[in-house]
């Protein structure tokens, strides 16, 4: 090998082993970067949606759901459930249960304020249960899960305040502003 394509390969292999190192630099800092990247609930103030007192004059879902015009302000309580996933992914947006109701395993006897989540009961769990939206000021709904945004669980009570939303076939969904969660 002569001296001149020597030189050529130690240049090129130098040049790889530098590009190497900075393409390593370069992942170390994405993956440093990613780690501490803001996560969409970071990014959304939690206390903008949580009510720090129960506002009074809430009624269940049933009530609501015959009594309550469409736009009408309103104050719902009720359990998270309802559903055999009440969540909505990725959305501050669940399954309300009226809190007279509960539901029980599958197949196992309920009585006249149980129900299961099996299609035996579909027709009873549509009439006491709601989908609540949790909206911001322009009427989106909110892009964080509720249980990052908020910490809910299955079957914890809460008290939202907010907008019914009917349509002419009966669909009722609660538009809401804040959320109190019951101890």
């Amino acid at each position: 090998m002569s001296m001149t394509a020597t030189r050529t390969l130690c240049f090129t292999l130098a040049a790889i082993a530098s590009g190497a190192a900075t393409l390593s630099v370069g992942c170390g800092s994405a993956t440093g970067s990613s780690a501490s990247a803001p996560t969409a609930a970071t990014k959304v103030d939690a206390s903008r949606y949580t009510l720090a007192e129960e506002p009074e004059g809430a009624m269940g879902v049933i009530d609501a759901r015959d009594s309550v015009e469409d736009g009408a302000s309103l104050v719902l309580v009720g359990r998270v459930g309802g559903a055999a996933n009440p969540w909505v992914d990725g959305r501050a947006a669940f399954t309300l249960l009226d809190p007279s109701m509960s539901v029980v395993a599958n197949g196992e006897d309920s009585g006249s304020s149980e129900l299961c989540l099996d299609d035996c009961c579909a027709v009873d769990r549509q009439k006491c249960t709601t989908l609540v939206k949790v909206v911001d000021a322009t009427g989106k709904i909110v892009p964080v899960d509720s249980r990052e945004l908020f910490g809910l669980k299955v079957s914890d009570m809460v008290v939202v305040k907010g907008t019914a939303q009917k349509d002419r076939s009966g669909n009722f969904v609660m538009l809401a502003s804040g959320v109190y969660i019951r101890n």
